[in-house]
């Protein structure tokens, strides 16, 4: 059984839950399954190129304007003029690859291919089933689309905000957002301080700044942390962007409190594994990652739009705090590190809203839309029972 995957590459975090989705089918049902960037393939490389700059770009140097944009387009209607000019893209493209490659089931983890595939639908230019993902707390119009067979969302929340806009029950599932395996294993936390060479005695503050370095103010989180008068150590992640990795480097300089600075990583689990607390902004996998491994978060200038609905979420269910200024970041930071209880909560939080089986649920689903099972569970060790004191 073969499982296409469309998704994109703006940001990351709709890639890696492709890339969860492709290796739980793999393993789960024994066939295929390929991860295609939407907009690289099916549109133009050169378009792929120019829109993902300028979405970074526009976060980076103006939030607020991203910001009206997305919620400008929340309430398009499907079958206005501009939704139907943004499906149009790449759909002869997606139309001859679904011919000429006969996927069983199409899972779409990023909004402009599901609309897509709903119009080849409409137009009787294709039955190959589709399962839309929705990445993010937050319900946006651009996700909803009539020919969609099956929509798997991480929250209550998000099913009821499609069934407000008119999706039926039936064709939503609660889920949670799928995330890597790896998240799921056990962890010894002992053994991965150790290996990063952490005080045991100190606690452990991780810094994600995303893997295209979207949290703004890290420089400003990294000088604080360096002057902070209770004793911590630092972990901070700043992706693909060595400039930044340096300029923490440097701010981080003579801090009294030990410090350790990482360019892109890929053992994210164990870096989270190992901390008490994450600063980050608030991409829909970090959070679910975070959520899993019973982390709780400062949440800390979230991109406008997306990110602000996943605050809301967090904030909403106690597994986060969301300062919007530096002192306030230093005021929440000072708080939670003098009262262990209110930590405790925060973490309890966090791990009440985690959906650990959300991949293997969502190929589930991907599995009866193309006509085929599931092998038998494994008995799973879940990474939620990480000791933290």
């Amino acid at each position: 059984m073969r499982l296409s995957i469309l998704s994109c590459n703006y940001g990351g975090g709709h890639r890696r839950v492709g890339e969860a989705i492709a290796a739980e089918w793999e393993a789960q049902t024994g066939g295929r399954a390929e991860v295609i960037d939407y907009f690289a393939r099916f549109v133009h490389p050169v378009f792929d190129a120019i829109t993902k700059f300028s979405y970074i770009q526009s976060v980076r140097r103006a939030p607020i304007m991203y910001g009206m944009f997305y919620k400008a387009t929340g309430e398009i209607r499907p079958d206005s003029p501009v939704q139907r000019a943004i499906n149009r893209m790449g759909l002869e493209r997606l139309d001859r690859y679904l011919k000429a490659e006969r996927p069983d089931v199409v899972c779409c983890v990023h909004c402009t291919p599901a609309g897509t595939m709903s119009d080849l639908k409409i137009a009787g230019r294709g039955e190959v089933p589709c399962l839309t993902v929705i990445t993010d707390y937050v319900t946006h119009s651009q996700w909803i689309h009539p020919r969609v067979d099956e929509y798997c969302v991480p929250a209550a929340e998000v099913r009821d905000g499609l069934l407000a806009r008119g999706i039926s029950a039936q064709r939503i599932t609660v889920t949670g957002l799928p995330i890597e395996r790896k998240f799921l294993r056990a962890l010894d936390r002992a053994a991965i301080a150790r290996r990063l060479d952490l005080a045991p005695d100190r606690p452990v503050i991780l810094v994600m700044a995303g893997a295209y370095a979207m949290l703004g103010g890290v420089g400003d989180v990294a000088r604080l942390l360096a002057r902070f008068p209770r004793p911590l150590q630092a972990l901070i992640v700043c992706g693909h962007d060595r400039r930044l990795a340096d300029q923490v480097r440097a701010r981080m300089a003579g801090s009294p409190h030990p410090f350790q600075v990482f360019e892109y990583v890929d053992n994210v689990e164990e870096l989270m594994a190992a901390s008490d607390l994450l600063i980050t902004k608030a991409g829909g996998v970090t959070v679910s990652e975070a959520m899993v491994l019973r982390l709780p978060m400062l949440i800390y200038r979230p991109i406008p739009g997306q990110e602000e609905g996943n605050t809301k979420y967090l904030l909403d269910h106690g597994a986060a705090l969301a300062p919007k200024t530096p002192e306030m970041l230093h005021s929440m930071l000072e708080t939670l590190l003098a009262d262990p209880a209110r930590l405790a909560a925060m973490k309890q939080a966090a791990a009440g809203l985690a959906r650990p089986g959300a991949t293997r649920d969502v190929v589930a689903h991907l599995a009866q839309l193309a006509g085929t099972s599931l092998r038998p569970a494994p008995q799973r060790t879940l990474a939620t029972s990480i000791p933290r004191t």
